[in-house]
């Protein structure tokens, strides 16, 4: 291996990289390996960078040639294999995948964070490597705290602590928990440039396998669909896709209950002076529209249709005003009724006054708060309300002509399209009190159909206006002064951002929030943060504290290797990442894939080489903790 130079650029400068030799059909040929950058650069660094990075390039072909050379293992057939004193078993497979968890880990500073707090706890474990620990299991073999523990001796990190010291752990951890998630944010911001402007909120729930309550863990509404105690989880998340903060709330608390105190913990969290909120439905209320109001922040929610005023599904379904679009995202003219419409959407202008709980439980109102409304409607969204609609509706069939006399006394499943009709059984007219039946509500499945697709979409964020000037003409008004990149309107009670905002932005803006919900799935499924193993809530705390952090590092592994492999896909790579001890001083890699192999070009670890020597694997994991 070899430096070599290209001629200067129009620019005047010289870039270096690094270059082998090889041998293809009997000719001698030249290939880039790795760039090093120009010159210049590093000037400040080394008097002569050329002759430096050509003592660089010799090492590393001395340390090439190395590992390619032959390695001899004696092999004792006879000889019997010892046992792991907790496992009870032996295991001679080894994981290397968690250098790359290891290396975020350590760039996210999460060691430095509990080192420099360990001085200060009467402890005689390492805190940090029972944190790593924690986080290589959530990804790599997610189950018990005790499964954790056992699966500890497959890494190469020291790992030297009991079973006690896991469970210790989990009383401590959570007394850093507030703290944790600022230092995260601040890494984000400094490594990732962060936008924290515009966040995403939802909520989801987590199940226990136990049957009694306690005072946290309660029966509610499971997105499971399980009849088990569970705990609420409201999560925020950035545009990019990474997880800002979060918090647990007992399972019987109300979905929109979990917004107020959920955004004014991120509010000091973030130390930003407006903020927008997007969230579904679930957080449509006068008092969390009240509180962003109040705390002159922008948001953007969702309501439904089906659920609102009849003035409202009469706009709705009366087709004045619909901007169309195609497929292509492209407008449809109203002379045109052969292009298929894709989505569309009309915009509601309103004033309005809304009510706040204080501090003492007394509602206020806040009057003249002001916001647009945009009703939405998209094809795809109501051929997928019909589907999940279809099995309902047959059920309901089905039940209307039984002899079943129940009185239909909900809007579950297939009762939403039932009613108990009273009717004189000889004339077959209806009458008040005689006999029941139960029929099919067609006039139900009428108008639930011609709402399909439709929603509104409301917010209180608006761009720069049109306005007119001394001369007469049309112009959109001047930037807010400095070029804040918003401001808040105290009369109209809305946040202006410095640009201009269509509708579409709005509903683009909204429909970010597919990545929270696909957030959720990633901790549910790839993460298997439930069911929850733990009973106390402080430990409780700790294990979802730990699932976080599991979460941003997959996020952050996502985003490095350019949105390319799903998070379940980079998870299994890592996972099978393992290599097969040979003897106490040499292992041989057991699986290499193109993921493996991208993570090589962005973190520089290599995860390929056919033999390992215990040293080489050393040098590997410390040069991820730098």
């Amino acid at each position: 291996m070899f430096v070599q130079t290209a001629p200067k650029n129009s620019q005047d400068r010289i870039l270096m990289y690094y270059a082998e030799s090889y041998r293809e059909k009997g000719k001698v040929k030249q290939r880039t390996i790795e760039r090093i950058g120009y010159v210049d650069e590093f000037t400040h660094l080394y008097d002569d960078p050329v002759a430096h990075f050509k003592l660089v390039a010799k090492q590393m072909t001395k340390e090439k040639k190395e590992r390619q050379k032959p390695v001899t293992v004696k092999l004792m057939p006879e000889a019997l294999m010892p046992f792991d004193e907790d496992t009870e078993s032996y295991d001679c497979v080894k994981n290397i995948g968690h250098a790359a968890i290891s290396q975020v880990f350590h760039a996210l500073g999460i060691h430095t964070f509990f080192d420099r707090r360990r001085k200060y706890l009467d402890i005689s474990y390492n805190l940090t490597a029972v944190m790593k620990l924690l986080v290589y299991e959530r990804i790599l073999a997610p189950g018990s705290k005790r499964a954790a523990w056992l699966g500890r001796s497959k890494y190469f990190d020291k790992m030297d602590f009991d079973l006690n010291a896991v469970y210790r752990s989990l009383s401590i951890l959570p007394k850093y928990r507030d703290d944790l998630l600022q230092h995260l944010h601040k890494q984000m911001v400094s490594q990732y440039d962060r936008d924290s402007t515009v966040l995403f909120y939802d909520v989801t729930n987590y199940y226990f396998e136990i049957d009694q309550e306690d005072s946290f863990r309660r029966k509610g509404v499971s997105k499971e669909h399980r009849p088990l105690p569970i705990v609420q989880m409201g999560l925020f998340m950035d545009q990019a896709g990474f997880p800002v903060t979060y918090d647990l709330f007992p399972g019987n608390t109300h979905d929109c209950m979990t917004f107020s105190p959920m955004s004014e913990k991120v509010r000091e969290q973030l130390d930003v002076k407006h903020l927008i909120f997007v969230a579904d439905k679930a957080m449509m209320s006068g008092t969390n529209v009240a509180e962003v109001i109040t705390n002159h922040n922008g948001y953007v929610f969702s309501k439904s249709v089906r659920g609102g005023s009849q003035t409202l599904k009469d706009t709705v379904r009366n087709t004045d005003g619909y901007c169309k679009y195609d497929g292509s995202g492209n407008q449809i003219s109203d002379l045109d009724t052969e292009t298929p419409v894709s989505f569309m959407y009309k915009v509601l202008d309103e004033v309005k006054d809304t009510y706040v709980t204080d501090s003492q439980g007394k509602r206020k109102k806040v009057q003249g708060v002001g916001h647009y409304q945009i009703i939405y409607w998209s094809a795809k969204y109501a051929q997928r309300a019909k589907v999940d609609r279809a099995a309902a509706v047959e059920k309901a069939i089905v039940a209307s002509h039984s002899k079943s006399r129940d009185v239909i006394d909900n809007n579950h499943g297939k009762n939403k399209y039932l009613k108990t009709q009273v009717y004189d059984p000889s004339t077959h007219a209806r009458i008040e009190g005689y006999q029941a039946k139960t029929v099919f509500d067609a006039q139900k499945l009428e108008e639930d159909e011609s709402l399909d697709g439709f929603y509104v979409i409301e917010t209180n964020v608006m761009g720069l206006r049109s306005v007119v000037d001394v001369k007469g003409q049309e112009t959109t008004e001047l930037e807010p002064a400095f070029g804040a990149p918003q401001r808040w309107l105290h009369k109209e009670g809305m946040l202006q951002l410095n640009k201009v905002v269509t509708p579409l932005d709005i509903i683009e803006m909204y429909h970010g929030l597919w990545k929270i919900e696909q957030t959720f799935r990633v901790t549910k499924s790839d993460l298997d943060a439930r069911p929850v193993y733990v009973s106390r809530e402080e430990r409780i705390q700790a294990h979802f504290l730990t699932c976080f952090i599991s979460l941003l590092i997959m996020r952050i592994l996502e985003h490095e290797l350019g949105q390319e492999y799903s998070s379940e896909r980079i998870r299994n790579s890592l996972k099978k990442s393992n290599v097969v001890e040979l003897d106490s001083t040499t292992f041989k890699t057991l699986y290499y894939d193109k993921v493996l192999q991208k993570l090589k070009s962005k973190f520089g670890i290599e995860f390929g080489q056919n033999v390992y020597t215990r040293d080489a694997i050393k040098k590997m994991l410390a040069k991820t903790k730098k």
